[in-house]
């Protein structure tokens, strides 16, 4: 079975269908299932019939270790895939998870920077060596550019339209959007990658934007460090996610007048529903200061 599990996350590498993110979860949530599977006596997926998936769902509900709907309706998803795929290749000959009904995930607001923590954490990184300007480069492109932490890793060299100033990001499920920067970041990425790529490099060769010190691509897992790090140094009061520049990119869009259709198209968004979320903020935010202005005026009469 688990043999099953490396042919179907290798073919998710090669149509590059997941990041490298969704492929490790997708890992977990199915080795987890298999080994269910395992201790209850079924030898083969195609043994796997409903009565054992509702075994599995309550074997996941039930004691100390209840997940949420969220993590249920992830397993979920990689369970459906991980069918389909089977299904497509002979293997079974049924999908039993194609009909259950994804749980409903509960509406968690988003965490966001305000402005001034993003310009406090992009005035605290030096302006000197080339760590350092990587670092500045790539965080004020991730918030400047909503990207996430997939795309910013995978950012090649040829990704990037300097004269229209613009970048080419392919996201979740190969879908393609165009990003467009400012002026400012502009010039510094050119800066850093003409100036400080090449010392990071060390005479190695491929088009990737950020670079670790030993010049090579630098992992998802080493853009996440970096930020952990920066966010320290500059005196945050939160450790800084990656998702959160993404986040404090489409709320900031949002308050200063966007439309949620733009945001979607910016963010990469297959659905509206997925963007609306960032509503909810700005109109917390708009609620807030009408109440700070109120209470104000109140005070002084």
């Amino acid at each position: 079975m688990k043999q099953l599990l490396d042919d179907f996350l290798k073919q998710l590498a090669l149509t590059r269908s997941g990041s490298q993110a969704t492929q490790q979860a997708y890992r977990h949530d199915i080795t987890q299932f298999i080994d269910y599977c395992v201790n209850e006596g079924v030898s083969s997926l195609q043994d796997v019939d409903t009565y054992v998936m509702r075994g599995f769902i309550a074997s996941l509900k039930s004691g100390k270790k209840a997940i949420s709907n969220r993590s249920l309706a992830r397993k979920f998803a990689a369970l459906r895939s991980f069918y389909k795929y089977l299904l497509l290749h002979d293997h079974v000959t049924i999908n039993p998870f194609a009909s259950l009904k994804t749980p409903k995930k509960a509406n968690h607001l988003p965490a966001f920077l305000m402005i001034n923590e993003i310009r406090d954490l992009l005035n605290s990184i030096s302006k000197d060596g080339e760590a350092a300007v990587r670092d500045r480069v790539m965080i004020e492109l991730m918030y400047a550019c909503g990207l996430r932490v997939s795309e910013t890793a995978g950012l090649t060299i040829h990704q990037i339209d300097f004269a229209n100033r613009l970048l080419r990001i392919t996201g979740k499920g190969r879908k393609e959007r165009l990003v467009p920067f400012y002026p400012s970041i502009g010039k510094q990425l050119k800066n850093y990658i003409d100036v400080y790529r090449p010392m990071l490099l060390k005479q190695k060769k491929h088009s990737f934007v950020f670079v670790n010190l030993r010049g090579d691509k630098l992992t998802e897992r080493g853009v996440q460090d970096i930020l952990k790090r920066r966010a320290l140094s500059a005196g945050l009061n939160q450790i800084l996610h990656p998702h959160m520049l993404r986040h404090s990119f489409a709320t900031h869009l949002l308050d200063n007048g966007a439309d949620l259709r733009t945001v979607q198209e910016l963010l990469g968004h297959q659905n509206l529903s997925t963007t609306q979320i960032y509503t909810h903020i700005s109109v917390d935010r708009l609620k807030q200061v009408y109440r700070d202005a109120f209470e104000k005026e109140g005070e002084k009469k």
